[in-house]
């Protein structure tokens, strides 16, 4: 047999509802970085529940921006 392999990809999607401020620019911030663990948590929730999820193994959140 050979090993599945990992493959990565990138989500792009606009959160309404969070008014982006300069502390989001800061990787230190502790509003990146509860943001960051509640994404990542609600992500990880959705994903192991759609039909990709018995090959999910997780997800990063990587940035914010304004737009």
């Amino acid at each position: 047999t050979t090993a599945a392999t990992l493959e990565r990809f990138t989500v792009n999607f606009t959160i309404t509802n969070l008014p982006y401020t300069s502390d989001l620019e800061n990787p230190d911030s502790a509003r990146i970085r509860a943001t960051r663990r509640v994404m990542n948590m609600l992500l990880d929730r959705l994903l192991k529940e759609s039909s990709i999820g018995p090959a999910f193994q997780g997800c990063e959140t990587t940035d914010f921006r304004y737009g």
